[in-house]
C-alpha cells in the first residue's frame, strides 16, 4: 500500500516525535520510523518536537534536519511539556493524516500502516491500545495497575467507552488535528486523553487497535513516575471535567441568548 499525496501543498503523512533528553535514543528513532514510513508513502515528513532538552538532544536533531530535507526539528529552548509541544508540531504539520510515536519506540512499528489506514477511512482517531483482547504487552506489575485504574476512571468521568487513552501511539486527519488543537488545554501527558475525550464528545469515531508493546526504560528506571504522575493525572482529570461542564453552560447560554433574540425580533 502507498499512500499518494493530495496535492503539491499537502503530504500524505506527518509524523510527530515528541521528545525530551533522549539523546541515546533519538537517532535510532528516527532511523527506524523513517524506515516504517518509506515502506507507506514517498510523501511524507517527520517533525522532531523537541521540548528544551539539555542532554545534547537539540544539537543531534538539527545536525539530523540539516542533512535530511523531510526532517523538521522544532525547538523550545524551555520545556513546554509533552502536550506543549505536540501542539507547537501540530501548527506546522502539512500532513494529511498526522501520526504521533513516542521516542522511546515502546509500541512496534509494524502496525503503523494499520493505524493510518484505519484513521484514513474513518476520519476519527485510531489508536494504539494495550487493553484490549489482540494486544501484546510487556510491564510492571505497577504501570498495569496504574494503566487499568487509571482508564476506569476516565470512561466513569466520560462515558466514551475507550480501554487505554494514554497510548502515545496515534493517527487522525489533518483536519481533526487543527480542531483540537485549539481546544485542548493540556501541556503534559494528560493531552492523549484530552484530545480522545474531546473527539468523541464531538461525534468523531474513536477506533482503538490491538498493538505489541513493551516498557521501555533507562537504567532500570521509567520516565514515567507513577505517584507524581498519577497525582498530576488525577488533577487533569478534574480540571478536564470542569472545563467541560464550563463550555456545555456557555454553550447553553449562547444558544438561550440568541434565540430570544431572534425570538424578539420576529416580535416587531
Amino acid at each position: 500500500m502507498e499512500l499518494k499525496a493530495l496535492s503539491h501543498e499537502k503530504l500524505a503523512l506527518s509524523v510527530l516525535l515528541p521528545m525530551h533528553n533522549e539523546v541515546e535514543m533519538i537517532e535510532k528513532c528516527v532511523r527506524e520510523v523513517e524506515k516504517a514510513v518509506e515502506s507507506l508513502s514517498i510523501s511524507y515528513e517527520i517533525i522532531i518536537a523537541e521540548d528544551g532538552s539539555t542532554d545534547g538532544t537539540n544539537i543531534i536533531a538539527e545536525h539530523l534536519a540539516n542533512n535530511n530535507p523531510r526532517l523538521k526539528h522544532l525547538h523550545s529552548p524551555v520545556r513546554l511539556g509533552k502536550g506543549g509541544a505536540i501542539k507547537n508540531a501540530l501548527h506546522v504539520a502539512n500532513g494529511e493524516i498526522i501520526v504521533f510515536v513516542d521516542a522511546d519506540l515502546a509500541t512496534n512499528l509494524e502496525y503503523l500502516q494499520r493505524i493510518v489506514v484505519v484513521a484514513e477511512k474513518s476520519r476519527g482517531i485510531a489508536i494504539g491500545s494495550r487493553l484490549v483482547s489482540e494486544s501484546k504487552v510487556t510491564r510492571s506489575i505497577s504501570r498495569t495497575v496504574f494503566c487499568l485504574i487509571y482508564n476506569i476512571l476516565v470512561r466513569s468521568l466520560f462515558f466514551d467507552g475507550v480501554r487505554d487513552h494514554q497510548c502515545g501511539f496515534k493517527a487522525l486527519s489533518h483536519a481533526l488535528a487543527r480542531t483540537l488543537v485549539d481546544e485542548v488545554k493540556s501541556t503534559g501527558f494528560f493531552i492523549d486523553t484530552e484530545m480522545i475525550v474531546r473527539a468523541k464528545r464531538r461525534g468523531f469515531p474513536i477506533t482503538e487497535i490491538g498493538v505489541e508493546w513493551s516498557e521501555r526504560t533507562r537504567n532500570g528506571q521509567s520516565k514515567v513516575k507513577l505517584f507524581r504522575d498519577s497525582l498530576q493525572m488525577g488533577i487533569e482529570l478534574l480540571k478536564l471535567r470542569f472545563r467541560l461542564d464550563r463550555e456545555k453552560q456557555l454553550k447553553f447560554l449562547r444558544k438561550t441568548v440568541q434565540n430570544e433574540r431572534t425570538s424578539s425580533n420576529y416580535s416587531a
